[in-house]
């Protein structure tokens, strides 16, 4: 089945519009498939994490220019219509058997939204209150979820005004009621749905092979090209592929006797001997990516990189491996991370873990195999591991070259994955097992 759904949507995305078809562009076929992914999702698991959170009610409010996070994942604004001024919009669950209620009280609506809230209450001057105040007081919930979350920014989307306004609306006896959504978020984001899966490695394979191009000699001529040629290059390819924008690729040089990495600030010449790395990811139909791969630029007569950089390649292949065999359902995000660093250090490879969730963000609703700083990352080092999250497996190993007189080089390497219901997390693309090479001229 999940080879088949891939399939399927890779000739989906993939189909040229006819002459004959302008209007049927690329870009709107994704859209419609998109907005059909994600309602496919709302229908399958909201009212169960709902049930699992232990909420009857959420109420995500939004107002124009300042969208909640939440939304695109139930209709968005791509054609279903504009948000409006200030907007409620309303799950409830009433128990048993009851199907889950679908509301919006709103203003600015296309029918298109009814396929995600069949019941849409329109207001004019009176304003949204008296609406949802009728919506919340018929159906009396008993724990009402609103996006306010100390640790996830897409579950904090519910601004002071706006709250102000909603407990105005409902009155103090539904407000006592009031519990953070980020317990549902975790839940709900991370059921991933076989079709989400299917985009999602579409969207990998496109990523890895966008970046394979960029560190070959298609682009780069050792001496001659620039970062930003390598920079303009993945650019101009995930705009051909007319892929939405995730985050911009970052380009860094390492280089014998230079401490560190030479970001592309100066926009430095690729020159032969140097160690390249890439950091980017695309979005696809509301799924993003995120990977880092590296390469090395041959010297004239060389035909493989210097053995002290296969053997700390090497070892990096070693760790992504331990790290896919540690995602699994249940273990605890900081444990992971403590986990890998000790069973490569028993390898002798020195490694640093910084993994997460991926999927709707680039850093996503789920655990992070990180320090637990509360501070920094709220509770996501707390987090558990879920059957079906996407994950950017993220890390870095390092070791002296002893063809660099020693230097100690760091090599951060990132690939895309799923956690499985039952083993090892499985990746998506890749992972990248030996060094791409870039040639020079003889």
């Amino acid at each position: 089945m999940r080879t088949l759904v891939l399939l399927l949507t890779t000739l989906f995305v993939a189909t040229p519009a006819s002459a004959d078809e302008h209007w049927n562009t690329e870009a709107l076929r994704r859209l419609m498939h998109e907005y059909d992914v994600k309602h496919e999702k709302m229908m399958l698991h909201l009212q169960p994490a709902m049930r699992r959170a232990g909420v009857d009610m959420w109420i995500i409010m939004s107002r124009e220019f300042n969208v909640d996070p939440m939304l695109q994942m139930f209709g968005d604004f791509g054609i279903s219509g504009w948000y409006g001024h200030r907007n409620a919009y309303v799950f409830y669950d009433a128990g048993g058997d009851a199907p889950l209620e679908r509301i919006l009280v709103g203003t600015h609506q296309s029918g298109r939204m009814k396929k995600f809230y069949p019941t849409i209450i329109p207001y004019g001057e009176e304003g949204f209150a008296p609406g949802l105040r009728k919506v919340v007081h018929d159906r009396d919930p008993e724990r009402i979820a609103i996006n306010r979350s100390p640790t996830v920014s897409m579950a904090d989307g519910l601004t002071a005004e706006l709250l102000a306004q909603l407990e105005a609306a409902i009155g103090p006896r539904y407000a006592q009621r009031f519990v953070s959504s980020e317990p549902l978020i975790f839940d709900y984001i991370n059921h991933r749905t076989e079709a989400e899966l299917a985009i999602e490695t579409d969207a990998s394979w496109r990523t890895w092979h966008i970046l394979k191009r960029a560190f070959s000699n298609e682009v780069i001529k050792p001496g001659e090209t620039t970062t930003m040629d390598v920079y303009g290059f993945i650019l101009q390819e995930w705009q051909n592929q007319d892929l939405e924008f995730n985050f911009p690729p970052g380009i860094t040089i390492f280089r014998k006797g230079v401490e560190g990495g030479i970001d592309d600030t100066d926009n430095p010449v690729i020159q032969p001997g140097d160690l390249l790395h890439v950091d980017f990811g695309v979005r696809l139909m509301g799924l993003v990516t995120d990977q880092q791969h590296v390469a090395y630029v041959l010297k004239p007569g060389q035909t493989e990189p210097p053995a002290g950089l296969r053997e700390l390649f090497r070892q990096s292949a070693v760790v992504a491996e331990i790290f896919a065999d540690e995602i699994r359902p249940g273990a605890i995000g900081t444990d992971v991370k403590t986990s890998i660093e000790n069973r490569a250090s028993d390898l002798g490879i020195t490694s640093s873990i910084y993994g997460h969730t991926q999927g709707n963000w680039v850093h996503g609703a789920g655990a992070r195999t990180v320090f637990d700083w509360p501070e920094r990352y709220g509770a996501f080092a707390r987090e558990p591991v879920r059957a079906t999250e996407f994950w950017s497996i993220e890390f870095s190993v390092s070791g002296e070259v002893p063809e660099w007189d020693g230097q100690v080089v760091r090599i951060p390497r990132e690939e895309d994955a799923v956690a499985e219901a039952h083993g090892p997390a499985r990746f998506l693309t890749g992972p990248q097992t030996e060094l791409w090479l870039v040639r020079s001229a003889n």
